[in-house]
């Protein structure tokens, strides 16, 4: 039933995206994904080129053993704020950040949504 659809989601494990590891790629195949990271050292991590508008992806950091630095496939993240960054930098365990995909130009790209803690360069 529609009337559901939001309290289905939200109970949804299907939420939860696999974290690679250091140096890897997330890549998201569905609409909405969580992924929760944990971190031995300073450590990177891509997310994925967006196939479609509309994508959201959070990434969280779950648990900090060293800084997460974070960059869009395409080497861009759009930031509201500034323009255009390439990496976001987490450095504290709770730090997360949420993206969504839109167009710009004839591309999809990764545009922030929301960000708790992540430092933009």
């Amino acid at each position: 039933m529609s009337h559901n659809v939001l309290q289905d989601i939200a109970k949804s494990t299907e939420l939860e995206l696999l974290d690679p590891g250091n140096a890897g790629t997330i890549n998201l195949d569905r609409s909405l994904g969580v992924c929760s990271v944990v971190t031995a050292a300073s450590e990177t991590r891509k997310i994925g080129s967006p196939q479609r508008t509309g994508i959201i992806i959070t990434v969280c950091l779950k648990t900090d053993g060293g800084d997460l630095a974070i960059t869009g496939a395409g080497g861009e993240i759009l930031n509201s704020g500034s323009g255009t960054e390439t990496t976001a930098t987490m450095a504290d365990a709770g730090d997360v950040l949420t993206l969504i995909s839109v167009d710009k130009g004839s591309n999809v790209v990764w545009a922030i949504l929301a960000n708790h803690g992540a430092t933009l360069s």
